[in-house]
């Protein structure tokens, strides 16, 4: 189980039944900084209390950014697919609309700009590897998805009269490596 700090905090809400058995209904609020799972188990979040406490291991269904939250199917497609997890930044992506398609239902958001990714586990071949992008959605929770279950919007480049277009696209089954000889040319094979 390897741990990771996210690439900047985000204040969140924590839902008071998982802090304990006695807890007031109700939320409590927090400073999520950091993730770990082990392969097979959801994201668990690394999450200061506004009481000073420090949690490690609230499940992702357990925070939202509003009062709203999400059963824990509803937030992820995939659970963790390894044990060494790598979360990114990627600037351009923060803030962006995003429309999420998972099991039948449709959820529009914004992403974070923050990446979760595995090294090992389920991410050996191109067509097996699934980076998953943090999404904030509308209601307020988080969902992680897979980059083939959302669509993105950039006003000044993407067009929604393209999105006919999504349905030829394929796995991508060819893995590309640089020769060992002395030709400088990548082949794929």
């Amino acid at each position: 189980m390897t741990h990771t700090a996210l690439p900047y905090h985000l204040y969140v809400n924590v839902r008071n039944s998982y802090l304990g058995p006695t807890m007031p209904k109700g939320i409590t609020k927090g400073i999520w900084h950091g993730i770990h799972s082990r392969e097979g188990q959801m994201l668990m979040c690394h999450v200061l209390l506004e009481t000073g406490a420090h949690w490690s291991g609230i499940p992702l269904h357990a925070i939202s950014a509003s009062d709203n939250f999400f059963d824990a199917d509803q937030i992820a497609p995939w659970y963790a697919m390894g044990n060494t997890i790598i979360a990114t930044q990627l600037p351009y992506l923060e803030g962006l609309s995003t429309v999420c398609r998972h099991n039948h239902s449709v959820r529009h958001g914004r992403h974070t700009g923050i990446m979760i990714d595995w090294s090992d586990g389920f991410s050996r071949y191109p067509q097996e590897h699934k980076p998953l992008n943090l999404i904030a959605t509308d209601p307020g929770p988080f969902i992680v998805m897979p980059n083939n279950y959302i669509t993105l919007t950039d006003k000044h480049f993407t067009h929604d009269n393209k999105d006919e277009e999504l349905k030829h696209y394929k796995r991508n089954e060819q893995i590309f490596w640089e020769h060992s000889n002395n030709n400088d040319t990548p082949s794929a094979f």
